[in-house]
């Protein structure tokens, strides 16, 4: 038994990014608590359920249409990265490093450009409208959210092309 808070916590730590259908599940279970009144989450929370949402949406697309790739791990297992394939190439994508980048792209953007509670506003908004409900296939992503996580990988295969792979992540 974990509470919707713990819930939260560990969508946004990682702790369903090996198993998708089982984060959607508990997912689930958070909108059906908002929906009938047992919960109200905060802007944060609010947040990083949906940025949750249009990153695990996006890697689950990624992984129907373009598969998946075995690598070894340094413990010496196999782990599995899904592919995403733009127009300037190939890159493995995985859910962590995609919620890190909406955070720092989108979210980062937003909040910078018009203040800490707009800019939440106007980031939760737009995680809104990447996705859309399909009543035959779950969630998809919405024409907006395709574009603009293609923009994103597209830029940054073209950056790795041009300039290499960054030593470190860069924070803004």
């Amino acid at each position: 038994m974990i509470g919707y808070s713990g819930l939260v916590r560990q969508l946004d730590k990682g702790r369903y990014d090996k198993c998708l259908p089982e984060g959607m599940r508990m997912l689930a279970c958070i909108f059906e608590a908002k929906q009938k009144g047992w919960l109200i989450l905060p802007i944060d929370k609010e947040i990083i359920i949906w940025r949750w949402l249009v990153a695990a949406v996006f890697i689950s697309e990624e992984q129907e249409k373009n598969g998946t790739v075995g690598f070894q791990n340094d413990d010496g297992g196999i782990d599995t990265a899904t592919i995403y394939s733009g127009k300037h190439g190939s890159i493995s994508v995985y859910p962590s490093p995609e919620r890190f980048a909406l955070a720092n792209h989108l979210e980062g953007c937003a909040i910078e450009k018009y203040g800490q509670k707009p800019g939440q506003q106007l980031a939760l908004r737009m995680y809104q409208d990447m996705v859309v409900a399909d009543k035959d296939s779950g969630f998809r992503l919405s024409a907006m959210g395709r574009e603009g996580l293609n923009i994103l990988h597209d830029s940054f295969i073209r950056q790795i092309q041009t300039e290499g792979m960054p030593d470190m992540p860069v924070m803004h």
